[in-house]
């Protein structure tokens, strides 16, 4: 277990390295980065609103039928 998690580390530390050199020879200044996380395509655009909306979607389906239930559950319960 223990060859396990120094062979983890290694990794995890040649890991920052190789970011460490990435990001130290691609000099980025701040306006291209704010640019660039803002462009999108159009369609990954429409993805981010197709599973918004289906999540929505979901959210009020499992609503309504925790209300059909409990509206069932109660009536039961009355008689």
């Amino acid at each position: 277990m223990s060859k396990e998690l120094l062979e983890e580390l290694a990794f995890e530390k040649s890991k920052r390295e190789i970011l460490k050199q990435n990001s130290a020879t691609k000099p980025e200044n701040q306006e291209t980065k704010r640019y660039e996380k803002h462009n999108k395509f159009a369609w990954e655009i429409e993805l981010e609103n197709y599973r918004k909306s289906k999540a929505k979607e979901r959210f009020y389906f499992f609503g309504a039928m925790c209300g059909i239930l409990s509206l069932f559950w109660n009536i039961l319960m009355q008689f």
